[in-house]
């Protein structure tokens, strides 16, 4: 757009003069030029420079008023008149009216042809829309420059920001900072923070632009920002740039604006996906340095790798092992798109986010893999308190993980069998045992610790004698195929019996099921046991077996 004060310096324009709101002549934009005559009613758009003479209403002031009025309404930038035929003088009423809405009209004489007019302002528009085609060519060149020198976010934004004279910010997709130019005050970065709440999906509808329909408008106070999502190819929102609505400038349009905030938007992209490559590089080492330490695969270079990471080996960690239950579940629920291997690499990424947030929010040294199908973390902690660490860290893993993934099934085991440094293979190998050996008896959900399965371990053992062997297998297996032959579980109604301290009622509500339901299962059970649960030592035998069996069947379990 040409500003019409550029367009009153043409020399087809000199004989004209301007008759209203002549300070105001620099603030209004021209478009286009059209030729209108009454009625206006939707033929003129907005910012356009209208040419008319008059023909049908230059005799009467009433007509003349209403035709000017139509015209302002339109938002036109200015009204030419061309004077000597039908309108000779501007009438009083319309030149108020001019006035009052800061709307300039302009006297041309009868000579002027409004076809000479049209060319002279068209090629001068053209001319314009060349220069800043060229201007956004420019820097487009230039951020591409910028970004494969690999510059940081601030340097691209405080280029363009230099370039069309406005403050940008660039922040990740939560709302951190991760650049701005200089002419970003404090104040505009706090307007920010109070218009991240109001950032939301971004509609295709635009009224004048395509490329404003992926910009959302947000005002915050008396000031207005401007906000642009930065997408991936994935179509996932990586950050927003902040900007604000184009002040005056005489080397860009608000078109060529919104040009060169898409093409800034596309280098933050791409800066984004560098970013993420490097990240992405990143975890992987550390995730591969971390299964080495669980492991046991010491490299001479150990701790120098680990000051890399930032983790301090000297300090004493436990192992955490998280087993996930329904991953595949969930992967077949979702009607996903991706591979399976896609979808738990992006899941992995959630959940070790949310590791190392609960760890640095408690303020102690963790480490975090995926390795064999479970998650292994390594949590920093001292021997006096280690437990409520502990409880304190899945506490508030718990709740971040039920807010971003409430379906998702995680049993944690601790190896806590000593508190000391440079164990991690021995610390790794008891929460794998705490697992295998307390998963039946509590439950998925569970948290155990390596330190209370004592018992577990002493079943276990038990278990692998022969004769104890054959008399477990003896009671279990036939509650076992009655299970599977009937689909009915008997093996869980006995163990949530035993949990629910043999209260019928509460077993009941726990399974959903009718409490005479329950009696016919309990009844079932005893029948193919030849044990009744109201002799307190065949209740003993009985949950001794199950117990028993389950603790082998696990330690014999790949994935456990």
């Amino acid at each position: 757009m040409l500003n019409l004060s550029e367009i009153m310096k043409l020399d087809i324009m000199k004989p004209a003069t301007i008759k209203t709101a002549i300070e105001h002549v620099g603030n209004k934009q021209v478009e286009w030029v059209s030729i209108t005559e009454a009625p206006v009613e939707n033929f003129i758009r907005k910012h356009e420079l209208v040419l008319t003479t008059g023909i049908g209403y230059g005799h009467d002031p009433k007509q003349f008023y209403e035709f000017v009025s139509d015209v302002i309404k339109s938002e036109a930038a200015a009204l030419a008149v061309a004077t000597g035929r039908y309108i000779f003088e501007l009438y009083e009423d319309a030149k108020a009216l001019a006035e009052e809405h800061e709307f300039p009209i302009l006297f041309l004489p009868w000579e002027i042809r409004f076809a000479d007019l049209t060319q002279a302002v068209t090629a001068r528009l053209l001319d314009q829309k060349q220069e800043h085609l060229r201007f956004t060519q420019h820097i487009q060149q230039e951020l591409l420059s910028l970004t494969l020198a690999g510059n940081r976010l601030s340097t691209i934004a405080d280029h363009v920001s230099n370039c069309i004279a406005v403050p940008i910010v660039i922040t990740d997709h939560v709302g951190t900072l991760k650049g701005r130019s200089h002419l970003a005050s404090h104040s505009f970065e706090k307007q920010i923070r109070n218009a991240l709440n109001d950032v939301k999906a971004f509609d295709s509808s635009s009224e004048h632009h395509p490329l404003e329909s992926k910009i959302q408008e947000i005002v915050v106070g008396e000031n207005t920002l401007y906000v642009l999502p930065i997408i991936q190819t994935n179509h996932d929102i990586q950050g927003y740039l902040f900007t604000t609505p184009l002040s005056g400038s005489d080397k860009i349009d608000e078109q060529s604006f919104f040009i060169i905030l898409e093409h800034t938007v596309t280098a933050a992209a791409f800066w984004f996906l560098q970013e993420n490559a490097v990240q992405e590089a990143e975890a992987r080492i550390r995730d591969n340095f971390v299964a080495d330490l669980a492991n046991g695969i010491h490299t001479k270079p150990l701790h120098a790798k680990a000051r890399a990471f930032g983790y301090n080996l000297h300090l004493s960690y436990l192992a955490i092992v998280g087993f996930p239950h329904n991953f595949e579940t969930l992967f077949s629920q979702i009607g996903q798109t991706a591979t399976y291997e896609e979808w738990l690499t992006s899941m992995i990424h959630y959940i070790e986010e949310e590791i190392y947030f609960a760890g640095s929010t408690i303020e102690r040294g963790c480490m975090s893999t995926f390795l064999d199908g479970q998650m292994v973390i390594f949590l920093e902690v001292s021997a006096e308190d280690y437990k409520a660490t502990v409880n304190s860290f899945l506490d508030l893993l718990y709740r971040r993980l039920d807010h971003l993934l409430p379906d998702v099934e995680l049993t944690w085991a601790i190896g806590d069998a000593a508190i000391e440094p440079n164990r991690f293979a021995t610390r790794f190998t008891e929460a794998k045992q705490a697992l295998q050996l307390g998963l039946g008896r509590l439950g998925k959900g569970s948290r155990i610790y390596f330190s209370d399965t004592k018992i577990d371990r002493v079943m276990h053992k038990i278990g692998t004698v022969g004769e104890i062997k054959e008399l477990i297998t003896g009671y279990v297996q036939p509650l076992i195929d009655y299970s599977t032959m009937r689909e009915i579980d008997l093996l869980e109604t006995f163990i949530v019996y035993q949990r629910n301290q043999n209260k019928v009622s509460q077993t009941a509500r726990v399974l959903h099921l009718h409490r005479q339901s329950l009696l016919y299962r309990l009844r079932k059970i005893e029948t193919i046991t030849g044990l009744s649960l109201a002799n307190p030592d065949n209740l003993f035998l009985l949950d001794l077996c199950i117990r028993t069996y389950q603790i082998n069947k696990n330690m014999e379990t790949p994935q456990l």
